[in-house]
């Protein structure tokens, strides 16, 4: 649509009232300052045909308004932009207060009290670090395109409650999250619950204290590292990257998942490879990986003894989850980015506990052998996978995939509700205890070096 109106070609949008404010704000970010929008009531999500038909027809006059008129300019929200501000108080709790107040009314907040990033503790957050404060580490930050500098970058650390040994990690972060391209936007600004998974590996996990054992994922004072650094990348994807709830950030429900999803690779336990080694990096390289990934169910498993009878287990949910599949990205092998065209493959994480690691290194199983099992088992009848999902499926069928007819006259043909084996990757973290964690996946794994030599 964007492409069309600047093209001079006149459109309109049908546009549920409560997505009115993020189709507006979307627009501006793109680049089109005023965009023409026929306002429903509702959207036509679970709704009948004749419903959403009903609800077209009270839409008609602004319909034709839209495409026979130029749409108002909408003037973009002023931001005060200040370099500091005080918060006066009668001590210094009671100033921290009035911040904490100030920053939720702005929308700064992610809900928790934040550390107020003072002079001091910014300056601190980048006194040992040799790049300038105004480096610029991302240019277009998704989904609202802000640009994130260096101190940009320390001020929301510092908000998160991080150390400034942790300034190189945040750094990766904003890489690492730029690096999943146009699924990054994507993801960000669903209406679905998908939270980016940050994964560690490498020297840096003992160095700086990451928890890779019992409670991992927190909460408690083990998982602090893992907390802050997490929260510090909702932060900075609020604060620069602008996805805020209700405006870019459409989560209809949401997930805690958002708050803080750091996790720390439980090498030692692990049968294989190192997560850095197995992504191309040397030993001493630490890395950081992001995966956009919806929430997950436990995998309980206490009796199993073989890699087949665990993934089993693991398979009989994942061979009826259909909300990650799909026809055309199995028939051609991949989803392609909304902007660019790329295929990508949405990346699957099993967070592996260490009990169940160690039945894959008594029966040698690699990491490639969990994901071409779990592959051929993951399946579900293409009656189950595609007609829920389609309304007028044959017709919707014969349109877009010809070649697949045939599946209507063999409905129980079974298709993967994966598009490759390696769509699913396992990660060893954790305590004690067969309890294993499942993530589908929402885009490609990218990882990043973390270049400790920012804060050295």
């Amino acid at each position: 649509m964007v492409q069309l109106e600047k093209a001079g070609v006149p459109t309109v949008s049908l546009t549920a009232r409560h997505f009115e404010r993020d189709a507006r704000t979307s627009a501006a970010i793109m680049g089109l300052g005023a965009i023409p929008l026929a306002i429903v009531d509702e959207t036509f999500t679970s709704h009948s045909e004749a419903q959403i038909q009903a609800m077209v027809d009270t839409a008609i006059d602004a319909i034709e308004k839209s495409l026979t008129t130029a749409p108002m300019e909408v003037a973009a929200k002023s931001v005060s932009r200040v370099e500091r501000e005080s918060f006066e108080g009668d001590d210094l709790l009671d100033c921290a207060e009035r911040f904490n107040r100030a920053a939720i009314e702005r929308g700064w907040s992610d809900g928790f009290p934040l550390v107020a990033p003072t002079p001091r503790a910014v300056e601190r957050m980048l006194a040992g670090c040799p790049l300038a404060p105004n480096t610029v580490v991302a240019e277009a930050l998704y989904p609202g395109l802000g640009v994130a500098t260096l101190e940009k970058i320390a001020i929301n650390g510092v908000m998160a409650g991080c150390r400034p040994e942790h300034l190189a990690v945040l750094v990766a972060l904003v890489r690492a999250y730029v690096g999943t391209g146009a699924m990054g936007k994507t993801q960000a600004m669903s209406t679905g619950p998908n939270a980016p998974l940050v994964l560690i590996s490498g020297p840096i996990v003992e160095r700086l204290g990451f928890n890779n054992s019992t409670c991992a994922s927190g909460p408690g004072s083990s998982s602090y590292v893992n907390t802050v650094i997490g929260r510090a990348l909702r932060l900075i994807l609020m604060n620069i990257g602008h996805a805020y709830p209700g405006q870019m950030d459409m989560d209809t429900i949401g997930t805690p998942n958002k708050y803080s999803f750091c996790l720390a690779e439980n090498a030692a336990k692990s049968p294989w490879k190192p997560w850095n080694v197995e992504k191309g990096y040397s030993p001493e390289t630490s890395t950081l990986s992001i995966a956009l990934v919806y929430p997950g169910p436990d995998v309980l498993d206490w009796t199993s003894t073989t890699p087949e009878g665990f993934l089993d287990t693991l398979a009989s949910l994942t061979a009826h989850y259909r909300g990650t599949a799909s026809i055309g990205r199995w028939l051609y092998g991949g989803r392609a980015e909304p902007e660019s065209g790329k295929k990508i493959l949405e990346r699957n994480i099993l967070l592996l506990a260490p009990e169940h690691a160690r039945i894959m290194k008594e029966h040698d199983w690699s990491r490639a052998d969990i994901g071409k099992y779990l592959y051929q088992k993951s399946r579900m009848p293409f009656k189950d996978l595609y007609s829920p999902l389609v309304r007028h499926k044959d017709e919707a069928l014969a349109k877009a995939y010809p070649e697949l007819m045939w599946l209507l006259d063999e409905p129980d043909t079974l298709i993967p509700t994966a598009e490759r084996p390696e769509c699913y990757e396992s990660f060893v973290v954790g305590g004690e205890a067969g309890r294993s964690q499942y993530l589908f996946g929402g885009s490609e794994v990218s990882t990043v070096a973390i270049d400790e030599w920012l804060t050295k």
